[in-house]
This record gives structure tokens, sequence and C-alpha cells, in this order.
């Protein structure tokens, strides 16, 4: 009873104070409840052309996001709440520690912080790209945005995008307001070379005087740090065994089969074996990209950096192969430790067949 008392009086608020009458449609209560609750919460909140409100607004000083043809991708810093307040996701690890989100369950070493973002029609949705688009790097904004500037299409994945207020109001199915907290960290013309130069920093770093020249093909590195035994080349249709690290840039290890590494860096699995994997080569006349993993029996593929890092060694030979994200997980990432558009690290060492 106190709930509906509650909302009407929040209705009859809005209806007076905007002296507006709701029109029928798709979201006539949504609308209404939404306006209802800027109105009580946030009075002095801006609305944006397509209905969003603008809560909070620190405009930055670098460049500005633009169009998505002029800057198709950016890096941000989020968390988005519910408008009580509770969080539905974030990338302050701080934040997901305190509020007890941060968990091994999924991942024993999640990736927190600033995050890349595709645009356009295989973006953000309409209210969140509509507040990007007016954000420079440096600027932060905390926006609500109602549910029908959050949809996406069902088939493709694509968010929806109309031109007006009242066609999403009155063609989007109402879903669930948020409030996004964002930072705009970084715009980024071009994806490519972004993670190129990534790499490059990161190999500098590594590996002082090698840069971009040293790269074996296109966002791609390997460096030799253990001589091989020999210069011999595995032959095809063998299996050889190898210890590997996987990192991301920030050094951070996503896997391992290495047992007292996994321990230092928090990975380790009681119900794991680790120990030396073996690796099924390439078959005659055919490329690296035939290498595949075998585990608990059965044979898996491996990333195509990976495979081409191990392309590169020879007998007892150990080496570190950086590579960008087309290499590796791509636009997707890989579950919650490799982020979207992740360049890679691997350390690998060829090693001998483990004795039974």
């Amino acid at each position: 009873m106190k709930r509906t008392i509650l909302y009407l009086s929040l209705a009859a608020l809005v209806l007076a104070g905007c002296a507006k009458t709701p029109k029928a449609g798709t979201n006539d209560e949504n609308i209404l409840f939404f306006e209802s609750w800027v109105q009580v919460h946030h009075p002095q909140a801006v609305r944006t052309s397509l209905g969003a409100y603008i809560l909070n607004d620190k405009p930055g000083t670098g460049a500005a996001a633009g169009t998505p043809e002029k800057n198709p991708f950016v890096r941000v810093s989020y968390t988005i709440r519910k408008l009580d307040g509770t969080v539905q996701g974030t990338t302050d690890v701080d934040l997901s520690k305190q509020i007890g989100y941060y968990s091994t369950n999924e991942s024993k070493n999640p990736y927190y912080g600033p995050i890349i973002w595709a645009r356009g029609t295989s973006g953000q949705a309409a209210g969140i790209e509509e507040s990007v688009a007016q954000m420079s790097e440096g600027g932060r904004r905390v926006v609500a945005i109602p549910g029908w500037l959050l949809g996406y299409d069902a088939s493709s994945g694509a968010p929806i995008l109309y031109k007006t207020a009242e066609e999403y109001e009155n063609k989007v199915a109402g879903a669930t307001p948020m409030i996004y907290e964002m930072k705009l960290e970084e715009v980024i013309p071009d994806i490519q070379k972004w993670q190129i130069d990534s790499v490059g920093r990161n190999v500098a770093a590594l590996f002082p005087g090698k840069t971009v020249k040293d790269s074996v093909k296109l966002g791609f590195y390997y460096f030799q740090t253990g001589a091989p035994s020999s210069t011999e080349r595995f032959k095809s249709d063998t299996t050889i065994y190898i210890n590997y690290i996987g990192r991301r840039l920030d050094g951070q290890v996503f896997d391992t089969n290495i047992a007292d590494t996994a321990k230092f860096y928090g990975i380790y699995s009681a119900s794991r074996t680790y120990g030396p994997s073996a690796i099924n080569w390439y078959k005659t006349d055919e490329t690296y990209k035939d290498i595949t993993m075998v585990t608990s029996g059965s044979s898996s593929s491996v990333i195509s950096g990976f495979a081409f890092g191990l392309n590169q060694m020879h007998p007892h030979e150990k080496g570190t192969a950086i590579f960008t994200s087309d290499w590796g997980y791509g636009a997707k990432g890989s579950g919650y430790a490799i982020p979207t558009y992740s360049p890679l690290r691997f350390d690998l060492e060829i090693v001998d067949k483990p004795k039974s």
C-alpha cells in the first residue's frame, strides 16, 4: 500500500511539475516512473536530446570523442548502478572488493581497469553512446539512462538506433533504467595502431633497445630468452612438451602450467594437474595453425599468437611472444581475465617429455 501511494505521489508530482499529459505508448508507465524519479531525486538534472538525464558532469580537457566515424573506439572506466544505488558492474577493483563483487569463482585474476568500447552500429546502446559522444578525454559524467535507451537487437546483438526520443519511447520496450558513472580515459581513432603502440611500449620496457622493427609479423614479436640445444626444426606429426606462462600486458598472470608460478600469482587450483603440456606439432605440409594442445587425453586448438610463438622455437629453447589481440582473443576477450582488444604475452619453454 505504501509503495502504491509513493508511486502515485511521484506521478502526480511530475505531472504537476511538467504540466505534461502522457501519451499512450509502449512505455507510458516506465516514462512516468523514470521522470518522477528524476524530479524527486535530481530536480536540477539536464535532459539530453534522447531523454537521458545528466546528473553530474565534469568536462575533460583532452581530445573530444566526437562521432563513431571519427573515433570508433574509446577507453573508459565506469560504474553502473540501478536507481536504488545497487552496483551492477564496475571497472573499479576497490569498489568491487568493498561491495563483495570481487570473486575468484569465475576467474582467479579478473581484470579491473579501463575497458575499450567499440562505437557505432556494433557498439554501445543509444543512451551510452549519446553521452560518450559529448565527452572529452579526462571528462567524467554521471547520467541516468532509461531502459528504452539501453536496448539491443535480440537477434544481432547490435544497439537499437533511432533518431528521436519519441521513436525510442514508442518503439523500444522499456527495460531497467541505469545510472552510468563514466570517465573517458582515451579516444582511439585506430584500434590497430593503439594496440601496436601498447605492445611496442611493453617490448621496449622488457627488452631495452628493441623496437617495432624487431617484430616478426605485424603486431607479433618473439624474443629468444634461452638458447636452444640445437637449431633442428621439429618434425611434422610429432609431440613436444612445453612450460608456459600467459600474462596480460599489466604483468598479471592469467594462465600457467607451472604450479609454483600459479601459487605465486594466486591462480593455483587443486583440481588442475600441473606440469609440462603436450603439444601436437603441425601436420605435414600444413602451417603452425594446426598446432594443438593435449588436455585430458584430447587435443584442442590454441590462439594464433601462442602457436606462432612455438613455431619460432627449437629444442629446449626459451622465448617470449608478445602480440596484439588479433593474434589472441580479439574484440571479445576471454572470460573475466582478458578484456576486449587485449594484447598478451606468453613466456614459453620447450622441455623434455616428463618421465612416467
